[in-house]
């Protein structure tokens, strides 16, 4: 009991992981961490934290990890798809076609209407419904 419930949280970690890498999240993560070290070296150069804001984010100084990052993004998107061809099997051998049991061909019937017992209630509930104190 112990062991499943980890196993079932690691194994929704490398899921959560794994769609994560899938949809891209490791270039955002990059790139944060880019954008960070930019906006704290400009500040630190410039002296002011609005001009380094507006340098880290106006696109015209770009720093090598945010090139960087830029042509690895372009070279994953230009590398082409390959698709490989898996054969299905198209039936069963036949000495394993032969040694299938038939299914079982039971019919399920449903109990008759005659069957059913219905009890009509004898007394009406009370009127006004009764209040109990519960201290």
């Amino acid at each position: 009991m112990f062991f499943t419930g980890r196993l079932r949280f690691v194994g929704h970690a490398v899921a959560a992981v794994g769609m994560f890498l899938l949809a891209g999240g490791h270039w955002g993560s990059l790139q944060t961490v880019a954008w960070a070290g930019m906006l704290w070296n400009y500040t630190q150069v410039d002296g002011s934290l609005l001009s380094g804001v507006k340098k880290t984010f106006d696109g015209e100084h770009p720093c090598t990890m945010c090139d960087s990052i830029k042509t690895a993004k372009e070279k994953e998107q230009s590398k082409p798809v390959t698709l490989v061809s898996v054969k299905k099997i198209e039936s069963l051998p036949a000495p394993m076609r032969a040694a299938l049991p038939l299914p079982d061909c039971r019919y399920f019937v449903f109990p008759a209407a005659a069957d059913v017992m219905i009890v009509a209630r004898a007394d009406a509930p009370p009127v006004p419904v009764p209040i109990t104190d519960l201290v």
